[in-house]
């Protein structure tokens, strides 16, 4: 193998990587009743288009990499991939047939798990949704409809529906709630500070929403690109074709269990038991802040 080819399969994989990542990350944003405001704003509404632009790039890239690597690892030779298009469909189908090459060593016992094509409750009407999105019905709804009145605008429809039966685990509830915490805690020991101003564009990326229905969508889109990380991590795992360790790139984001992935790429938390300590000595603080402050009373005239 070539130092370029070599590159590119690395350089790509972080691509890809990232991109599916910040999509993720953007769709937990995207409001869905009953959280819309009481007059039924959709300003923010199009974190879906962000978030689906993003995420389904990055999904179809990573499958492209992990069939491409494959077909190296067992046959010596990068099969073509232009005939997928933007099949989403079609590529998890290929990736879910992909043989385990023979030369490099066993699976780990904790990925083996991640091997298998992840099916809920959610399917087939998810991966529908992302391969609708991705073959561009979806990514050019909006123009479309500005020159053809058959156009249909559904992407917010689909979404909805899903996150209606989506759910989350006790886990992520969880988080969410440490997340909220952290960030009105942040928020207050920096403006009892002298940093009101100073921190407002920050206050305002910590503190981003995170809709629950929509967060439920996610973890089920979040498994998908986990199992096709677990097989490109595989496909490129000590074989004797001289491959990148792409697993290198994918695991560090991707394989972890759906409640460590929240918590180290989405809620951003860490070690909880730590924040959970200097929340409440945060928290103490602001308490005694704001009795204080009730005890002074109002300013004389």
């Amino acid at each position: 193998m070539t130092l370029p080819i070599w590159e590119s399969l690395v350089a790509e994989t972080q691509f890809a990587s990232d991109l599916a990542l910040a999509g993720l990350r953007r769709l937990c944003s995207v409001p869905t009743a009953p959280d819309l405001f009481p007059w039924g704003s959709k300003d923010q509404n199009y974190a879906l288009h962000v978030g689906m632009h993003s995420y389904s790039s990055g999904l179809e890239r990573l499958c492209k990499l992990a069939i491409a690597c494959n077909g190296y690892a067992v046959a010596g030779e990068f099969p073509r991939l232009r005939d997928y298009s933007h099949k989403i469909g079609n590529l998890l189908n290929a990736v879910e047939e992909l043989p385990l090459p023979q030369s490099g060593p066993s699976v780990a016992p904790r990925k083996m798990g991640y091997l298998v094509r992840p099916l809920d409750a959610l399917d087939p009407d998810v991966t529908n949704m992302v391969e609708r999105f991705a073959n561009g019905a979806g990514r050019y709804e909006h123009l479309d409809s500005l020159w053809n009145d058959d156009t249909e605008v559904s992407t917010y429809k689909e979404w909805s529906a899903l996150a209606a039966r989506a759910s989350i685990s006790e886990d992520v509830r969880r988080l969410i709630s440490i997340k909220e915490r952290a960030a009105d805690a942040i928020q207050s020991e920096l403006v009892d500070n002298g940093l009101l101003w100073t921190s407002q564009r920050v206050i305002q990326d910590l503190a981003l929403d995170l809709y629950k229905p929509s967060v439920g969508v996610v973890m089920s889109l979040f498994r998908k690109v986990r199992w096709v990380s677990a097989s490109l991590d595989v496909a490129t795992y000590y074989t004797r074709q001289e491959l990148p360790l792409l697993g290198e790139v994918v695991s560090r984001i991707f394989i972890h269990t759906s409640a460590d992935f929240f918590n180290y790429h989405i809620a951003r938390i860490g070690d909880e038991e730590a924040v959970g300590e200097e929340l409440e000595a945060a928290h103490e603080r602001i308490r005694l802040r704001e009795a204080e402050a009730d005890d002074e009373g109002p300013l004389a005239p």
